[in-house]
């Protein structure tokens, strides 16, 4: 597997949709049972709060490993004060039924690797 592509994959056709479209997801399922979600988190437009980045939160139910392959973020993750900053060839893990806060500025195109 090579770490542009993931090869023999089955994908669900239907996308997962997040915050009125500010994030969208497929998974892929894995011959090994292992599963993984690619997407991507659009920034704002022009929001009304006059901030240039666009923050959403996501719960998890299992661990994850979230890989940032293009584009630049900041994480906090449920009990952490500060954000922290991503970016492509980076990733961060969140605990199982946790939760963590995504600010994107830019296009930002993720790998979620569930991990439990």
């Amino acid at each position: 597997m090579s770490a542009s592509q993931f090869n023999q994959v089955s994908v669900i056709k239907k996308s997962s949709v997040y915050f009125d479209g500010q994030c969208v997801s497929h998974t892929l399922l894995f011959e090994d049972g292992k599963r993984k979600t690619l997407g991507v988190i659009l920034p704002a437009t022009a929001l009304a709060s006059g901030e240039s980045y666009v923050e959403l939160k996501f719960e998890t139910h299992t661990s994850e490993r979230m890989e940032i392959t293009s584009g630049e973020c900041s994480v906090r993750v449920a009990g952490e004060n500060e954000f922290v900053d991503y970016r492509a060839g980076q990733s961060f893990m969140i605990g199982g039924n946790s939760s963590f806060v995504i600010r994107a500025s830019d296009v930002v195109d993720y790998v979620c690797h569930f991990e439990g």
